[in-house]
């Protein structure tokens, strides 16, 4: 074989020799070859063997970029599908590039965002836009709420995330911003909180009494007006459980069971001893979520005793007046019956005629105050005609119509201002004062004086005129004095007194509408002092 063919069949061999060690087994080179020629040969083996493994790392090479390549198609695609909105900026923190649901929602094209500032994007207030730029120069993450305002002038919520991207060498290459639309969601708080605050303030304002305990049994939470009825302090009701509630609340009550609670079918009724004597409808009531899960339970209270005391007082008038009522019907029944069966002389017949007229008179006069005091309550059916007048004309009238039904009984007054005037319907003062002065002569002795004068006195900023009435008759002891103004009630229970006791209930009610009020003093066996105050009127 020529010194040619040799080298052309060594050539061909070298792209498959693996190892230069190999190369002394090709029987092809004959020992005449010269040293640079061999030098050559072995310059290009090892040049074609660099050659293989940049090629085999060029095709590594491909291969990760094609891979990596399809990662991020996947990557823009699974953005591009979010609802999420997703920035990404440079690493000085300018924009290049936003996915299409910033677009679908911002309404901004990304041509008009491209080169914007992350932090001027934000439509946040200048210390936000301070706030994130201060971040991504600390290259940190930044995570805030803020409300965005689109470009269509609308408004909406996101929860803003901006996290920096690193390379090999830490150095940030990249920042990707992800905005989370909760407009929806912070809708619903601030529904939630207003909600809430309502609720809150009607918790707190309610004149009702309320206690929460937790789905544990364990106390939540209390109002104020339940304090105010219990007379507990709050560290006695902090976080105790239910079972220690419900004994707090009996030892409350009074000592008697069988008066201590009374069971409504939805509720108990507890009469309170401390901090005063109360009567409180208690119910309770079990709470569910909007999917009836239970969460707790409600224990509401409510003060009724003046709706208790009201109760009691209506079944003690309805007694009373049936009582007041009948005993002169069964009068005037009993002698009209005894004048028609039977004959009686003229002597007879006028004495039980008398009785029946007096008792007619009661009758009268009881059905008339009844009216009176119903419609002066109602504050309708019986107009007042609030005038000035001189109050010595008002006094000289009601003492002249007192000496015409008081059996000639003087009454000792001495009062000379006529200057002095009150606002008042005239009538109804005249009929106020009639009673006072009636009752003054019907509980006192006929030899004992009673004093009609004047004083006033400085009040609420006013001056107030009185006109009292002093009497030394059988006075009220102070259990009297209690009961006072309640209908029929009546110091005299020997019934040798004439009289409806709703007297001083009129009194009062009139006394009221004229912007005034009674004073009453007295001492059992001595007197008393019964005193009606209107405002003067300016000179």
């Amino acid at each position: 074989m020529t010194k040619h063919h040799q080298r052309y069949v060594a050539f061909l061999l070298i792209p498959w020799v693996a190892d230069t060690a190999d190369i002394k087994h090709i029987p092809l080179q004959p020992k005449s070859i010269k040293r640079a020629q061999r030098q050559l040969f072995y310059s290009s083996l090892l040049n074609t063997r660099k050659l293989n493994v940049q090629k085999k790392q060029l095709f590594q090479a491909h291969a990760l970029l094609s891979m990596r390549e399809s990662e991020s198609r996947t990557l823009t695609h699974i953005v591009s599908m979010t609802d999420n909105s997703v920035i990404i900026a440079n690493a000085l923190g300018y924009i290049e590039w936003v996915n299409e649901a910033f677009v679908r929602r911002s309404g901004y094209l990304p041509e008009e965002v491209m080169g914007r500032y992350l932090g001027d994007l934000m439509d946040g207030d200048e210390d936000t836009a301070e706030q994130i730029k201060r971040q991504l120069q600390l290259k940190q993450s930044y995570h805030a709420e803020l409300l965005r305002t689109a470009k269509d002038g609308t408004s909406y919520w996101v929860d803003l995330d901006i996290e920096p991207l690193f390379d090999a060498n830490g150095q940030v290459f990249n920042y990707i911003a992800v905005a989370r639309d909760i407009t929806e969601r912070k809708t619903a708080q601030e529904t939630s909180s207003r909600l809430h605050g309502i609720m809150q303030s009607t918790f707190e304002l309610s004149p009702d009494g309320f206690v929460t305990f937790n789905k544990k049994g364990v106390l939540s939470s209390f109002n104020p007006a339940f304090l105010n009825m219990t007379g507990l302090q709050p560290e006695q009701l902090y976080a105790i459980p239910q079972d220690e509630f419900v004994r707090l609340l009996k030892s409350l009550c009074q000592d008697d069971e069988t008066s201590a609670a009374q069971r409504l079918p939805d509720a108990v009724v507890l009469r309170m001893t401390k901090p005063k004597l109360t009567v409180i409808k208690h119910s309770v009531r079990e709470a569910q979520d909007s999917d009836d899960r239970f969460v707790g339970t409600i224990h509401y209270f409510r003060d009724i005793t003046q709706e208790s005391e009201l109760h009691r007082m209506k079944g003690e008038f309805l007694s009373m007046a049936a009582h007041e009522l009948r005993t002169p019907m069964s009068s005037i029944h009993g002698f009209t019956e005894l004048l028609l069966k039977r004959e009686f002389n003229a002597d007879q017949q006028k004495d039980m005629l008398a009785t029946v007229h007096r008792q007619s008179v009661r009758l009268t006069k009881l059905i008339n105050d009844l009216l009176d005091l119903a419609k002066i309550e109602a504050r309708k059916g019986m107009s007042f005609d609030i005038r000035p007048y001189r109050l010595t004309d008002i006094v000289d009238t009601a003492l002249k119509e007192f000496l015409v039904s008081g059996e000639g009984r003087a009454i000792s007054f001495n009062f000379n201002n006529h200057a002095l005037k009150v606002s008042a319907d005239f009538d109804k003062l005249i009929q106020a004062l009639v009673n006072v002065l009636s009752n003054a002569h019907k509980y006192s002795d006929p030899g004992t004086e009673i004093r009609l004068h004047i004083h006033e006195q400085q009040q609420y900023q006013h001056t107030y005129v009185g006109i009292a009435v002093e009497d030394h008759g059988i006075g009220m002891s102070k259990e009297h004095m209690d009961h006072l103004f309640e209908r029929f009630y009546r110091a005299d229970t020997s019934g040798s007194i004439p009289g409806t006791g709703l007297g001083l209930c009129l009194v009062k009610e009139i006394m009221e509408i004229h912007g005034g009020w009674v004073d009453v003093s007295s001492v059992y066996g001595e007197g008393s002092v019964v005193t009606l105050w209107l405002k003067k009127l300016k000179d």
